[in-house]
């Protein structure tokens, strides 16, 4: 226990060290040294870069490896980018995403329906682009916004990352007390965001992802569809270094038709093709290391296939 206390602290101390000296660094000085991590991380250490490429030859068949391998290696580079960025998320004011965040012309629409419903929405995203700005933008666009999030082992880290993303003024809900504080959202007409792209193990809704059944998490469709809560699909799509642009892929609402299971499930499908669709455009922004297709089983078959 006490060993476990220590190195919770060291990497307590790490993380907060390496925020300090990012901050000291202009943003796109500082953004270079987050892809040149990402580099590293493909590049030299390997890490979790096998199951990449098992996802990327899975969602792209028609496409040669060496295509893939650079895939691969610029989406680990924006992902050192993202964290980067999230580092300095304190530090954005309204002139930074004013300057660097624009919203996608052809989401006006559905941004100003979603503003005008006057009801609970659930924000979806996914580990696509710069997810955590996501957040801050559509606070800065009038939303009330709350962050559903997970527990990190270190709570000396789940601390740090959660007053990251405090520091705009977003509520944090953990998963422990979510029906409750999702229920109030509901009703005072906030917006309560959460990512849905992970393995959700046995209890996940089955749905089609690039070919392949995945198991996804079935709790933004469960709340909509109990609490009529329509999902407003959105996207941080870098354009260059700093520059992203906002883009909010549906506002989806249940069947009413359907029997309650039936419904989640199709309103799960129909947020994880519009997913599929942006990743197929931008796959150098989508997180290809999860393990998505872990409990379908597609690494025991690439396994066997490998060995057989």
């Amino acid at each position: 226990m006490a060993s476990k206390r220590l190195r919770h602290r060291l990497e307590y101390i790490l993380l907060r060290l390496t925020v300090w000296k990012l901050g000291l660094l202009p943003l796109r000085a500082a953004l270079g040294v987050g892809a040149a991590l990402g580099w590293v991380a493909w590049r030299v250490l390997g890490i979790r870069r096998r199951i990449s490429m098992v996802n990327l030859r899975q969602a792209f068949p028609d496409r040669h490896d060496e295509e893939l391998e650079r895939i691969g290696l610029d989406s680990y580079m924006n992902a050192g980018r993202f964290m980067v960025e999230f580092a300095r998320q304190n530090r954005l004011d309204d002139d930074h995403i004013a300057r660097h965040v624009e919203l996608d012309e052809d989401s006006g629409e559905i941004l100003q329906e979603a503003l005008s419903l006057g009801t609970g929405l659930i924000g979806l995203s996914f580990h696509f682009g710069n997810w955590e700005l996501l957040g801050v933008a559509q606070s800065r666009l009038g939303f009330d916004v709350s962050f559903l999030v997970g527990q990190q082992r270190n709570r000396l880290v789940d601390d740090f990352i959660n007053r990251l993303r405090s520091s705009h003024g977003l509520e944090i809900i953990t998963r422990d007390a979510a029906m409750r504080r999702i229920v109030r959202i509901a009703r005072s007409g906030g917006i309560v965001c959460w990512l849905s792209d992970q393995d959700a193990g046995r209890d996940g809704l089955v749905v089609d992802f690039f070919g392949y059944p995945a198991s996804t998490p079935r709790g933004a469709a469960a709340f909509s569809v109990k609490l009529g809560m329509p999902i407003l699909v959105g996207f941080m799509v870098r354009e260059e270094g700093p520059d992203h642009r906002l883009v909010f892929g549906g506002l989806l609402r249940p069947r009413e038709d359907l029997p309650r299971e039936e419904a989640e499930l199709e309103l799960t499908q129909r947020y994880t093709d519009l997913l599929e669709e942006m990743v197929r455009r931008h796959p150098e922004l989508y997180w290809w290391p999860h393990r998505r297709w872990m409990t379908t089983g597609l690494y025991r078959k690439k396994k066997s296939a490998d060995t057989g």
